[in-house]
Formats: structure tokens, sequence, C-alpha cells
């Protein structure tokens, strides 16, 4: 594997915090069961989780959100533009 390789295969990006990881997850879920939206879903997720790596994220993303792996990336930079710019919006006031 050359140096360039950035797949990350030998080395997982680490989990900062299992337990809010997997409750994330079964709350996506949750919310997909209650009203369909994969969108609500991923957002939730994000909530819990946007401290996480963003590879972490997007594994959520695609187990508590059902969504796919090359959809995952545009959930991901849709949804934390919005919760960084509510965040700034926020800390302004």
């Amino acid at each position: 594997m050359s140096s360039s390789d950035k797949s990350g295969s030998n080395n997982p990006t680490p989990v900062k915090d299992a337990p809010r990881l997997a409750s994330a997850i079964s709350e996506g879920k949750s919310i997909l069961k209650e009203c369909g939206s994969k969108a609500s879903a991923a957002r939730r997720i994000y909530e819990l989780i946007h401290d996480e790596h963003r590879d972490i994220i997007l594994k959520a993303f695609i187990e508590g959100a059902d969504v796919t792996p090359k959809g995952a990336p545009t959930y991901y930079y849709n949804i934390s533009r919005k919760f960084k710019r509510r965040n700034t919006a926020v800390s302004a006031e």
C-alpha cells in the first residue's frame, strides 16, 4: 500500500464515545420508522455525534438513517454546513 492511499483500511478511525454512537444510530432508526425521512434521521444523528470524525458519522448515517454509501457524504456536507451556521448564529447572540 502506498503512502498516498488514504483508504484507512489498516488504520480505522477510533470512536470517541461508543455508547453515544450506538444511541445515535438507534435514535436514527427510530426516527426513520416514525416519519420515514432519511434527512430527519441523519440530522438527529449528526446533532448527537457531531464531534466524531467524519468517517464515523458517515457510517452512522449508513446504519442509522439508511443512507447509501454514495449519498452519505452529501448528507454530511449539507447537514454539517447548516449545523455550523446555526451554531455560529447562536453564539453570536
